[in-house]
């Protein structure tokens, strides 16, 4: 499973859950809310592989400040934990992008699971001294998700294109950390710095329409490992 499919399924969990429980999308909207997704951190023991069955759950939990937070396993059928993620969320208006204060969504009355043991709110990515390689992507129609900027996961995608080759193939991502600052808008041109910041480690961080869009942080084993 890829990168990106691993944040996909994350994302389509939480929103499941809560339309589930009658909190679509389209009765967010019409409430004046919205969520966008502030940062996110992934942990990977053994990425799944093809024709494997899993087991995703996904956890609420209580707001720490501003932020959201909700974290997604998968395991396989056995109960073996091969991915750990950790969304922090920012409620907003849809039209000002003004962020809302949590308690804007008790009217749905969802229930939420104590935040104890969390650690994606206070997570952070610090940007290298070392000078890296540019690189240039524009944004395409495929890129974008139904608010016409970027997909999420779609950044995934984006850091790992930066990378060298031989360190996709020859070893295993083992964490990604990503924060999102600003939309990518269809036609701009997203620029990337892309710095080893260690032995086992990769800086990603763009900038578009004259702002920084997004940094992150993307860790490897030392090889690659045979399953």
């Amino acid at each position: 499973m890829s990168l990106s499919n691993i944040m996909r399924h994350t994302q389509q969990m939480g929103s499941d859950h809560i339309a589930r429980e009658g909190i679509t999308y389209e009765r967010m909207q019409q409430d004046g809310m919205v969520f966008l997704v502030n940062k996110m951190l992934i942990t990977i023991k053994r990425r799944p592989v093809y024709a494997e069955r899993l087991r995703l759950v996904t956890v609420p939990r209580v707001p720490k400040g501003a932020q959201f937070i909700r974290d997604t396993y998968f395991d396989t059928e056995q109960g073996e934990r091969l991915v750990e993620t950790s969304i922090s969320w920012i409620l907003a208006d849809p039209r000002t992008h003004r962020i809302l204060r949590p308690a804007a969504f008790d009217i749905y009355g969802l229930e939420m699971f104590p935040n104890d043991g969390e650690y994606i709110t206070a997570y952070r990515i610090k940007k290298p001294n070392a000078a890296g390689v540019r690189h240039m992507r524009q944004v395409k129609y495929s890129d974008l998700d139904s608010n016409s900027h970027v997909n999420n996961a779609v950044y995934a995608d984006i850091v790992c294109d930066t990378l060298p080759l031989d360190w996709l193939v020859e070893r295993e991502i083992k964490k990604f950390g990503i924060m999102y600052q600003k939309e990518a808008l269809a036609g701009q041109v997203i620029e990337l710095d892309t710095a080893q910041i260690s032995q086992s480690a990769y800086y990603v961080g763009g900038m578009a329409g004259g702002g920084r869009c997004f940094e992150a942080e993307i860790n490897f084993t030392e090889k690659l490992q045979s399953y």
